[in-house]
């Protein structure tokens, strides 16, 4: 668990639906959603895609664990955010070794 004074720098809430299945038909279905305090910011960055391709992206979104989010789950930011749902371009671990740096998830919409 992370110190309270370390979780006042993640005022904000998001809920992220898991990826459930997608139908014949290309309906995408998701689980229940779970709500992560996190740190919403604009920041403008680019990755490579899985396949191989360069994406770009223009939210950044911190939660303070180590959690795995599946780029086809589904994101909603805080009230205010538009688009409100936008797809996930790339999710990785940021931290360092246990003790030495916080260990959270980085998700770059």
């Amino acid at each position: 668990m992370m110190d309270a004074a370390l979780l006042e720098l993640f005022p904000d809430t998001i809920t992220i639906e898991p990826f459930s299945s997608m139908s014949v038909s290309q309906a995408i279905t998701y689980g229940a959603a779970v709500t992560y305090a996190a740190n919403v910011s604009s920041e403008w960055s680019k990755s490579i895609g899985r396949s191989g391709t360069e994406l770009s992206s223009g939210v950044r979104v911190i939660i303070p664990d180590r959690v795995h989010i599946d780029p086809r789950d589904r994101v909603t930011l805080p009230t205010g955010w538009v688009p409100n749902q936008p797809p996930i371009k790339s999710v990785r671990p940021v931290g360092g070794v246990t003790g030495m740096a916080m260990d959270s998830t980085e998700i770059m919409l």
